[in-house]
């Protein structure tokens, strides 16, 4: 069995499908947590750099600007449908050259010492084996290269999901309690076990930083299409995957007087808890 095949059967599948319909509306919504990861960054102009979990592409694409002609980044994704919309991006003008892989980072053998920055935004917390995956990554690395990512915090202190799983929870059974550390969204919001595993795979001089950032949902139109909007995102959309109409219906009921409080000139505005975590490939 290939690794983490359950994510590559999920991102190729209907959900991939959805989330690459769903593009626009994720890079609207998370460009400004790339630009600030980026200038918080500051990468370097001309380097190489590799784009983890790049899906459609829209951070590459803030990454290639910030980075420069005679740079170069690389996005990889397992998802097909995803690719598909970040090939035909085009390449940003003055930017660094751009281009994309369908691969799966954990295992795909990437040329060792050959990038200067590995790069994520919300894309490295889907890895079955999290410490073997940023080993290999951290092999793509040069000896001064160096890692810069972002992830999400505990669902606890992110409302974007907590809000509209529990609108959900009411009208669905809950799920197993799942592994915290399992691959999804915050498998590396516990702050020990993510500098654990980065320590465990060869990086040093690990910092790991609280950001809190302002999500945007909807755009000018009704709060009741920003609520479903958001129902079509995150943990909750796996929650309610395979439910009927009436069902979906009656969760956005409940979620509108729920989010009220939250919406404000044409947009639902909620809060998202982020760590910014960087690293050396030396020790």
């Amino acid at each position: 069995m290939m690794a983490n095949e359950q994510q590559h059967e999920y991102w190729n599948g209907e959900a991939g499908a959805r989330w690459a319909a769903e593009d626009d509306t994720m890079a609207a919504l998370l460009g400004p947590v790339a630009q600030e990861l980026l200038d918080y960054l500051q990468p370097e102009a001309g380097i190489h750099a590799l784009d983890i979990g790049c899906g459609g592409g829209s951070q590459s694409a803030l990454l290639a600007q910030h980075i420069g002609e005679g740079g170069e980044v690389l996005g990889v994704d397992i998802s097909a449908p995803m690719l598909d919309i970040a090939r035909r991006r085009g390449q940003p003008a003055g930017a660094a050259a751009l281009s994309f892989l369908e691969a799966d980072a954990a295992t795909y053998p990437f040329s060792a010492a050959s990038f200067d920055l590995l790069f994520s935004r919300f894309g490295v917390m889907f890895f079955d084996d999290p410490i073997a995956a940023f080993n290999n990554m951290r092999r793509a690395l040069k000896p001064s290269g160096r890692l810069g990512f972002c992830c999400w915090r505990a669902m606890k202190d992110n409302q974007w999901t907590l809000l509209p799983v529990q609108a959900a929870l009411r009208h669905v059974p809950a799920p197993e309690s799942p592994d915290p550390h399992a691959p999804g969204p915050f498998a590396l919001a516990d702050p020990r076990h993510l500098e654990s595993i980065l320590s465990v795979s060869g990086f040093s001089d690990i910092d790991i930083a609280s950001r809190d950032v302002q999500l945007a949902f909807g755009s000018g139109g009704e709060l009741r299409t920003a609520v479903a909007e958001l129902m079509a995102l995150g943990p909750v959309s796996r929650l309610l995957a395979d439910q009927p109409p009436e069902i979906l219906e009656r969760v956005v009921d409940d979620a509108v007087p729920l989010l009220e409080p939250h919406y404000r000139d044409g947009k639902l505005m909620l809060s998202g808890a982020v760590w910014f975590v960087t690293g050396l490939a030396g020790s």
